[in-house]
């Protein structure tokens, strides 16, 4: 029955007001209606508007044991008032199924819910449900009828079995109905469904297609994009929808993406019932014919697999879809969003942007596009933009994580700008966040944030120390292990206790440890033996007892300036008596030595125990081509043979810098976890191209504030990521009396 509730009254008006008629044109009045008496009242009111009424109305798809009980209760109650049994051929036949037929429902109803006879209860019920549906029985009992009482009637005999075999066809008068419904909807629509667009052109892939729109199309001059349409198919209409338009000279073309639901299945519908003109040879027949679709004209099953569509359900964050060229690590898109949008969302280099690949959420975010063009017709040619972005993964929002995806999606699948969850972010759990989205990124292991070595690169004023003093934060609250700040420039000093509470900070060696170098410097250099010249070794012995006592205490930060330590050696091996004062780099030798020391005492260990933070780090071990002196590539290459050796003993290191190029690529070659803010010199591009590769190292002098590419161990990142940093407001101590502005 693929009639409606609406339609399937008119249906039962219609046959009632021919029952009416030919018993009204037989009688000549209308007492037939009411007279049991009456044969005619017998046949058409008892009999036939009986079967309509079951047939269209109470039972139009299935019968209940309870229906079969009703109906042969009713055909029993006539029988039995029946004035003229004698008459009826099967009189006594009837009789006995209404009561054969009572009595099987009732025991079905009270034999139901027993687990051991279900199946037979099944197959009863199936049995007497179907031979007691309304078109079998009445239709039998109507015709008995007729044959028994009107055979020798040569006028309503012919008529009554005519209406008869009517009843039992109802193909016309099904059809007719459905035919005006479709048209009086087609007629009196104030909607522009069923408008006419266009016609397909041009099949990219199984769900594209290219749309022409002729020039005398009272369409062509209105914004199309994001209408729903469908694509004639023969008896069918595809649901599809218009993503993208060109206009050129007299031409406009449109592109229309097909929709489908969750198994993939194109979604689609009755196109005759869409509209009634569909599917036939007339002459207002066009192939490939493209219309409007209006979604309130569908059935709602076909309603709710349209709206449940990414792309009907999304259409406002369409960004573009899947292009050619593109890799399992990058994806290639064709730019579908207009300059307005591009304003309003923040559109560019970093953006998030999500697909598919085998029904899994993907994430990818932008890193270059390019322009291009193509051939429409002759020699008009359309230009258009194709972006570029890294695949990052599926977010693990369990784990915070972005999770490998080992394959690409296919050419043409759609992408959205991310229309991320309503999920809470804390900055004290992360380091940052994937741009404009609270999907956040932690330092999944602060001991190899330690042990493996870190690097903070980026141009002056950019965020480094901000980072370094959150990193260094970070790591006081999750890990036991000990800081030392190496800082040349005084800010650690300075600043680092609006981060980390100031009682677990030591400020230098103590003063006194200060006044004895100085006392031992000024009085070094009298004796004869050369190597007393200078206090370099009594440095090294305060060094390592501050380191000692350091350690030993419930301070968790140590700062270091070694430009306040007087220190001096001999100028040189012969016996001449001069010295000269150590340089930073040399100075900052000795406290590392001395840490390693330390911590090569207490054994091998997984777990950090030191860190050394080298702030301005390309004057405390310069590249060889940037020293000033042998000690300084000296001093270097002893830094550099401490970062090696020490992560076995849980010692590692935190290089921060903003010239990469002058800074010793064996020990920045150790880091392991990188955080690249701005940078434009070549050098450092050039570095660390080796470590983000070239799409990302091209961003480097673009890169917004408070925005880095990390990529490392630390963070278990295996691809590089564009992050968005946390708020200097939102990780510093909760003092009133904090003033932001660090670098």
């Amino acid at each position: 029955m693929d009639l409606n509730i609406k339609q399937r009254f008119v249906l039962v008006g219609i046959y009632a007001a021919i029952i009416l008629s030919i018993g009204y044109y037989f009688c000549g009045n209308w007492q037939f209606v009411v007279d049991s008496n009456n044969k005619l009242n017998s046949v058409l009111i008892a009999t036939g508007l009986a079967l309509i009424l079951s047939t269209y109305i109470t039972e139009p798809y299935f019968s209940k044991p309870v229906d079969v009980i009703t109906r042969w209760v009713a055909i029993f109650l006539f029988l039995i008032g029946f004035n003229r049994k004698s008459d009826l051929t099967l009189y006594s036949y009837w009789i006995a199924a209404s009561i054969i037929f009572i009595a099987v429902a009732l025991l079905l109803i009270l034999i139901h819910g027993f687990k051991k006879s279900e199946k037979f209860q099944r197959i009863s019920v199936d049995i007497i449900c179907k031979i007691s549906r309304p078109e079998i029985v009445f239709s039998l009992l109507y015709f008995d009828i007729v044959t028994s009482l009107f055979q020798n009637d040569k006028t309503e005999y012919p008529v009554l079995i005519g209406f008869g075999l009517l009843l039992l066809i109802n193909k016309p008068f099904v059809w007719t109905i459905k035919w005006v419904t479709n048209l009086l909807t087609y007629a009196f629509s104030k909607t522009d469904t069923g408008d006419f667009i266009g016609q397909a052109i041009g099949h990219e892939s199984e769900d594209f297609y290219n749309v022409e729109i002729p020039i005398d199309n009272p369409f062509r001059q209105k914004i199309l994009k994001g209408k729903l349409v469908y694509l004639e198919n023969i008896t069918n209409g595809v649901a599809g929808m218009v993503i993208s338009e060109i206009i050129l000279l007299n031409k406009k073309w449109v592109q229309v993406v097909s929709l489908r639901d969750n198994d993939k299945n194109l979604v689609s519908f009755n196109l005759k019932s869409h509209n009634p003109l569909a599917g036939q040879k007339t002459i207002y027949s066009k192939t490939n014919a493209v219309y409007f679709l209006n979604i309130d004209e569908l059935d709602d099953e076909v309603k709710v697999l349209i709206q449940a569509n990414p792309v009907h359900r999304d259409f406002d964050n369409l960004i573009g879809y899947i292009w050619k060229g593109s890799t399992i690590s990058l994806g290639k898109f064709r730019k579908l969003f207009d300059d307005r949008f591009l304003i309003e969302k923040n559109i560019g280099e970093g953006t998030i942007i999500q697909t598919e690949i085998a029904d899994q959420e993907v994430l990818y975010q932008i890193i270059d596009a390019r322009t291009d063009e193509e051939t429409l017709e002759h020699r008009d040619s359309n230009g258009f933009t194709v972006g570029t972005a890294q695949k990052l993964g599926k977010y693990d929002f369990t784990e915070n994580e972005l999770n490998t995806v080992k394959w690409l999606p296919e050419i043409y699948t759609p992408l959205f700008l991310l229309n991320p969850r309503t999920i809470a972010y804390s900055p004290k759990e992360f380091i940052g966040k994937l741009p404009n989205t609270h999907y956040g990124i932690p330092i999944k292991s602060p001991n190899e944030l330690v042990t493996h070595n870190t690097a903070i690169l980026g141009i002056l004023g950019i965020g480094k120390s901000c980072l370094t003093f959150e990193l260094l934060q970070k790591l006081i609250e999750t890990t036991d292990v000990k800081i030392f700040c190496i800082d040349l420039t005084n800010q650690y000093a300075r600043e680092l206790k609006r981060y980390i509470d100031p009682n677990l900070i030591q400020e230098d060696i103590p003063e006194a440890a200060k006044e004895q170098l100085r006392i031992n410097n000024q009085s070094a250099g009298q004796a004869e033996n050369i190597s007393t010249w200078g206090n370099e070794a009594f440095y090294k012995a305060t060094i390592g007892t501050e380191i000692n006592t350091f350690a030993g205490s419930a301070k968790r930060v140590l700062t270091l300036n070694p430009d306040w330590h007087q220190v001096s050696k001999a100028a040189s091996s012969f016996k001449i008596t001069n010295k000269i004062d150590l340089t930073a780099s040399e100075k900052t030798r000795i406290i590392t030595e001395r840490i390693f020391a330390k911590a090569q005492g207490l054994g091998e260990t997984i777990d950090a125990r030191y860190l050394i933070v080298f702030e301005e780090a390309h004057s405390l071990v310069p590249e060889w081509n940037s020293v000033s002196s042998d000690g300084d590539k000296n001093a270097t290459n002893g830094i550099a043979k401490v970062i090696l050796q020490g992560r076995k003993f849980g010692l590692g290191s935190m290089v921060v810098t903003q010239r990469t190029a002058n800074i010793s690529k064996s020990i920045l070659n150790q880091c392991n976890t990188i955080f690249a803010l701005r940078v434009f010199d070549d050098t450092g591009k050039q570095f660390l191209e080796n470590y983000i590769g070239s799409d990302y190292s091209n961003l480097l002098p673009t890169l917004e504030e408070r925005h880095c590419i990390a990529i490392g161990k630390a963070m278990k990142l295996k691809q590089p990521v564009i992050l968005e940093l946390n708020d200097m407001k939102d990780i510093i101590l909760p003092e009133p009396d904090n003033v932001i502005g660090a670098a």
